[in-house]
């Protein structure tokens, strides 16, 4: 009978110790999508920038208009950078076909 009260200990201990893996399983996951949350905000926000800063530079370099372009399209890089980090952020532009 003492073995019996052992193996329910033994037991108990690995339900314990299963239930303790499963939390930390779900806490690294939360973690994970926050960080690929971030990384994908941190993208957008340099994607815009660098995009319209090179298409001011590129444009610039064609019409000989030096520097005004480069501001112009660098200002709207990160406003169109902004407007996606708000659709992440709300959630909203998730799904497909939506503005």
């Amino acid at each position: 009978m003492s073995s019996l009260n052992k193996n329910d200990k033994l037991s108990d201990r690995i339900n314990a110790a299963i239930a303790k893996k499963g939390n930390k399983n779900k806490d690294n996951e939360h973690n994970q999508n926050l960080l690929n949350t971030f990384s994908r905000v941190a993208t957008e926000l340099l994607a815009g920038l660098l995009i319209g800063g090179c298409i001011g530079w590129t444009l610039d370099k064609w019409l000989n208009t030096n520097p005004w372009l480069l501001i112009l399209f660098f200002l709207l890089g990160g406003a169109a950078g902004i407007l996606n980090l708000w659709r992440i952020v709300s959630g909203k532009g998730l799904k497909i076909g939506h503005f």
